[in-house]
């Protein structure tokens, strides 16, 4: 069981929500504003600085919160936690590259964008990996339950603990 892919997932868990984060203090509207068309209802305004670039802070939180869920659960639950980051990146991809307005990398969107890869990239890997991932707790697990040590006085012990009667008859398992 490697943990390689637990550190993976952790750092690009921990770098999707810094991406996020960041998306919303950086400038998503670079260049000088479009002139604002005839029709009032359009998304171009003449001042700049005033249209709206949409906030990623609450999928900022679900990152760090996606983080703490990898570590604690397991199984089932691991697979639909990673099925729930691939969604949520996906989103923010979507919604990043679908914003209005001229498009730059170096901008709010496309750190969002960079923010929302590196979700679904977690999200791909939690998935592919839940079975192999270690998870909290799990070295208490008892592998073999009639696994003893070679002690007879410890095994006596380790067998009480269990709830065997040490005085039956027959042999010990």
């Amino acid at each position: 069981m490697s943990k390689r892919p637990l550190w993976i997932i952790a750092v690009l868990l921990l770098g999707a929500a810094a991406a996020l984060w960041g998306a919303g203090s950086l400038d998503w509207f670079p260049g000088p504003p479009e002139p604002a068309p005839e029709d009032p209802g359009s998304p171009y305004l003449l001042e700049p600085g005033t249209r709206e670039a949409p906030s990623f802070t609450a999928v900022a939180w679900l990152a760090l919160a996606s983080l703490a869920g990898v570590f604690a659960v397991g199984g089932w639950m691991r697979r639909l936690l990673g099925a729930i980051v691939v969604v949520a990146g996906g989103w923010v991809c979507w919604r990043a590259v679908d914003t209005p307005g001229p498009f730059e990398l170096l901008s709010g969107r496309g750190v969002a964008v960079l923010g929302g890869v590196l979700f679904l990239a977690a999200g791909v890997l939690v998935v592919v990996h839940a079975a192999t991932l270690p998870t909290m707790g799990a070295r208490y697990d008892r592998a073999n339950a009639t696994r003893r040590s070679g002690d007879p006085d410890k095994d006596m012990w380790d067998g009480l603990s269990e709830g065997e009667d040490p005085t039956a008859e027959g042999p010990r398992t």
